[in-house]
């Protein structure tokens, strides 16, 4: 059948089980959903529009690149390596502050004005996305 992911050494046995379930749904022709949504927050995949409260939120193309990532596996805490590989699809310094930045500046877009904060850093862990704290 050939090649269709690949997973480099070493990886986080949560992203090993992620990819293993995006295989499975892919084999079982499962329709992907148009959209998402993690308590207020919403995401439509085919117009790539984001709401929030029912409040429109504009994000760049690496932003919205960034919260799919999130919002697709809300509830677990994602590492800064899991979001460099998959959102900026390659690999690169590991010491660089990029995905610091950009979830910095999604947290302003997100979370600032909203009573529920729902970006969520875990310390030498990575980052989660949940309602609760």
């Amino acid at each position: 059948m050939g090649r269709s992911d690949y997973l480099t050494k070493p990886f986080a046995f949560s992203e090993l089980l992620a990819r293993v379930h995006a295989l499975l749904r892919r084999a079982s022709n499962t329709v992907e959903p148009a959209g998402i949504t993690v308590h207020d927050l919403s995401i439509n995949l085919l117009t790539r529009r984001v709401t929030r409260g029912g409040q429109k939120i504009d994000l760049q193309p690496r932003e919205f690149s960034l919260l799919e990532y999130l919002m697709r596996n809300a509830g677990r805490v994602v590492s800064k390596s899991m979001l460099i590989e998959h959102v900026w699809d390659y690999n690169f310094d590991p010491h660089t502050n990029v995905v610091e930045a950009r979830i910095c500046r999604l947290r302003d877009k997100v979370d600032k004005g909203f009573n529920t904060a729902l970006i969520h850093t875990i310390r030498g862990a990575g980052y989660v996305l949940k309602a609760e704290d």
